[in-house]
């Protein structure tokens, strides 16, 4: 009953990072110092969502897909990691066109917006199943901070496109929510596939999504946040040392897991 409580205010916690980070960009000027302060923030969030991957999710797959099929030789759980990894790189590099193409298709092309909507969505839906499956209180809190370090710097880097491609405000509103939505809804559905299956089904459904989103959370660690933190001139040794303490901040966490 302690787990379905915590997941009844995660969700709500969650939705409301959302809508923050989405539109601060309306009330807040972008200044240089506002640039930078959440620049160091997404240095920790990175520092966050590696150690999310490594040391939550993907040792949670292991070993509920070892209690699944038992000792394999074959490495499913990182063939699955890898492939959570490869989806989100697909769907950046390929359909975005990739990071340098960014600056151009956002000046250029009004539909930048949705496609990078689409992909922060489809990364909120893999972790907030992840977090619905989850049956350790515990690990959950780790997850939910892995998710929480993120989703309002995501939230915020989408409302900052839907700003400087002259959105409405109505629009602007509407596909924040839907976005802030998105994870909340993996929550559920987490939580109600939880509940439908159990036994072996329930350990191999946890096992794929963890997996799945320990890919993603690699992802977005080092091909996407540290590799925006560190384009950006400045403040290099604060950078790693936050980087350092969000992953011994999950690291920490990992004790009681």
């Amino acid at each position: 009953m302690e787990i379905l409580w915590f997941k009844i205010i995660s969700l709500l916690v969650i939705f409301a990072a959302g809508l923050f980070g989405g539109l601060a960009p309306t009330k807040i000027s972008l200044t240089p110092q506002g640039k930078r302060k959440l620049t160091l923030g997404n240095a920790f969030s990175g520092g966050v969502f590696l150690g999310a991957g490594l040391l939550h999710m993907l040792p949670d797959a292991r070993e509920n897909f070892t209690a699944f099929a038992g000792d394999v030789a074959y490495p499913y759980v990182a063939l699955i990691c890898g492939g959570g990894f490869l989806l989100v790189m697909l769907l950046e590099k390929a359909v975005l066109g990739g990071s340098e193409d960014i600056g151009a298709m956002s000046k250029g092309r009004s539909v930048y917006p949705y496609l990078l909507c689409v992909i922060l969505s489809v990364h909120s839906i893999i972790v907030g199943t992840s977090l619905g499956l989850e049956a350790s209180l515990v690990a959950s809190v780790g997850i939910l901070v892995a998710i929480l370090a993120h989703k309002w710097a995501a939230a915020f880097a989408l409302g900052v496109s839907l700003r400087e491609n002259g959105f409405s405000l109505s629009l602007h509103v509407r596909l924040i929510c839907f976005f802030a939505l998105m994870a909340p809804l993996g929550v559920v559905l987490g939580t109600i596939f939880s509940a439908l299956f159990s036994g072996k089904a329930a350990l191999l459904f946890e096992a794929v999504f963890d997996a799945l989103a320990a890919g993603t959370f690699l992802y977005v660690a080092c091909a996407d946040v540290m590799e925006e933190v560190f384009r950006k001139s400045g403040d290099n040794w604060r950078k790693v040392i936050l980087i350092i303490c969000g992953f011994f901040l999950m690291a920490l966490i990992a004790i009681w897991t």
